[in-house]
């Protein structure tokens, strides 16, 4: 079912805000506030989720686009975190099966590497045991273990032999998923929105500013800025629930609570052509400079490097616009091109880069940033505001689950009577956009969609939008100029953009284009402007902007762009062809 939400119902909504009174009022609109919402509405409960930003703006639409176990954490003998992680992930892949599909990992083994062949023997059963072992929702394929001569045959273009860590000995073989991380949030609130009608709302770029409270002291309400117009308006409700990731010391320190709970650390990503690498296959890697792990993840035409983990301590408090550096690059680089010697990867191969932070808990003892617990706290201030914090964005669904019982349990909240509501799992169940590939083909075929556009685009409009994708492929149909692509070789094209524009809430192109689509770290960054015109021009008519308002909306974009790849711009002619070694 796909309700509009465009910037009229948002208006609306902000309008309709004053004379309601929520369950709950979700400040922070990411993976962790989306999940909340999902499980208010399924609960019979009304939220209002403010976020300050877009929806997805930060931490959750700059991960390594995976929901993964974590075959890491096995190292530390974190299994209950492992146990978690990998029961959320076998539930989103079997529930949400266009968004969150399954991906080979290869951990391999050298002579002088780390990671000992013992090691990645135990490591791979091990994962597989925990994935399974009462699960109702399985792993998506056995863990094997293969040797040096098959990897030769499977991966063809990883190198076994004469690497600077020696030959490789064997490799283990295991499944974790991939994922679009922005456009399951987004659905996740579509969804939040779709089951609770007309009693719930979510409101991007609506900054909490302060708080209202009762005549105990207790926060009953927040005072809100739309930051678009600058309107100020307030939302009143039953209880007030922070889910603001890295910012979420901010948000509670207009409420007096001074202790600092978040331990930032950033995380980069550097994206290159998959054919300078080669890998089929995702590869779990194990940084020469510090031993901590990172990814090769292939995703289509491209492979995703990384990601790093630094404390992150900005030169402000803004923690809006974390860039990668030259030496966040250089570190992911060097690893990969002595793992794969062939690859001599250098700064001309960059497509894009892009970097978050991680709202991790402040962990008395921790060490290394990778140390530091993934697991998430719910804890309270002295006003009554609920914070829930940390975690990973796999087990969102879980931490929301969490936050809900335990705000019952603590009286913030009336107890279920319905004895569904009052069910753990009960938001184990399929997405209502989700569609098997051979349930979409099927619709597509039976309403002779399947000619309409070429077999790339039918897959990205499958894999990114699942029910919404006919939609988008209905009006291609109607209007067939409407499914050119907008960039020569890349699947984006009128139809699409105006599907967003209906039913996503999306005032700003750089919404579109870093958290709506892929586009800002799919496709070149020299190619970037081409494409934010085109974009632009479709959203100028929609919205009737102004020249100056679209201009200053493709600035804004190029801007965010050329930050992101600032460390290429400054090196010198050489040293962009020079592999990083």
């Amino acid at each position: 079912m796909q309700s509009t939400w465009d910037l009229t119902r948002r208006s609306r909504d902000i309008d309709a805000v004053a004379s309601n009174y929520y369950d709950l009022i979700i400040i922070g609109g990411g993976i962790t506030g989306a999940g909340i919402a999902r499980e208010c509405a399924l609960r019979g409960l009304s939220f209002c989720l403010l976020e300050k930003n877009d929806f997805a703006f930060g931490t959750s639409s700059r991960s390594s686009k995976m929901f993964h176990g974590g075959m890491r954490y096995l190292t530390s003998g974190d299994f209950g975190l492992v146990r978690e992680s990998t029961s959320e992930r076998n539930w989103l892949r079997c529930h949400f099966s266009n968004l969150v599909r399954p991906l080979g990992f290869v951990y391999p083994s050298y002579q002088n590497y780390k990671a000992k062949p013992h090691m990645v023997r135990i490591g791979v059963k091990l994962y597989d045991i925990i994935s399974d072992w009462f699960n109702e929702f399985k792993n998506y394929r056995k863990a094997k273990i293969f040797k040096k001569d098959f990897i030769e045959e499977f991966e063809p273009a990883i190198t076994t032999e004469d690497t600077d860590l020696g030959s490789m000995i064997l490799a283990g073989f295991y499944y974790d998923t991939n994922c679009d991380d922005a456009r399951i949030t987004l659905e996740t609130i579509k969804e939040s929105l779709n089951y609770s009608g007309n009693r719930s709302t979510a409101i991007n770029y609506a900054m909490a500013f302060s708080y209202t409270r009762d005549s105990s002291g207790k926060a009953r309400g927040v005072k809100v800025k739309d930051t678009l117009n600058g309107q100020e308006f307030q939302v009143k409700g039953k209880c007030v629930v922070s889910a603001a990731g890295i910012w979420t010391d901010q948000v509670l320190s207009e409420a007096d609570y001074d202790q600092e709970r978040i331990y930032p650390t950033k995380g980069v990503h550097v994206v290159v052509p998959n054919e300078r690498v080669g890998n089929r296959n995702a590869f779990s890697l194990i940084s020469i400079d510090d031993g901590r792990f990172f990814f090769i993840l292939p995703r289509g035409k491209v492979s995703i490097i990384g990601t790093t983990d630094t404390a992150y301590y900005p030169e402000s408090t803004n923690l809006d616009e974390p860039w990668c550096k030259k030496e966040d690059c250089d570190y992911l680089l060097r690893t990969v091109n002595k793992m794969v010697p062939h690859a001599r990867l250098t700064y001309n191969d960059i497509i894009a880069t892009f970097a978050g932070i991680r709202p991790l808990i402040r962990q008395e003892g921790a060490g290394h940033e990778s140390e530091v617990s993934r697991r998430h706290e719910i804890f309270e201030t002295g006003e009554g505001i609920v914070a829930i914090a940390g975690g990973k964005s796999t087990t969102y669904r879980r931490m929301a689950e969490d936050l809900l019982f335990y705000l019952v349990e603590h009286k913030y909240l009336d107890r279920f009577t319905d004895d569904t509501h009052s069910r753990r799992n009960l938001s184990k169940k399929p997405f209502q956009v989700s569609l098997t590939r051979k349930e979409f083909d099927r619709v597509v075929t039976g309403r002779k969609l399947d000619h309409e556009v070429h077999p790339d685009m039918l897959e990205h409009f499958y894999r990114q939008y699942g029910q919404g994708g006919i939609g988008i492929l209905e009006q291609i149909k109607t209007d067939p100029h409407s499914g050119t692509p907008l960039l020569e070789g890349y699947p984006h094209c009128r139809a699409e953009i105006l599907y967003i524009l209906k039913h996503e809430c999306v005032p700003r192109l750089i919404d579109v284009l870093c958290r709506r689509t892929e586009a800002q770290w799919m496709i070149w960054h020299h190619r970037q402007p081409e494409l934010a015109e085109a974009v632009a021009e479709i959203m100028s008519a929609h919205y009737d902007w102004s020249e100056e308002e679209r201009d200053a909306q493709v600035k804004e974009y190029l801007d965010y762009i050329a930050n992101t790849v600032h460390f290429i711009s400054e090196a010198s002619p050489d040293e962009r062809s020079r592999p990083v070694c």
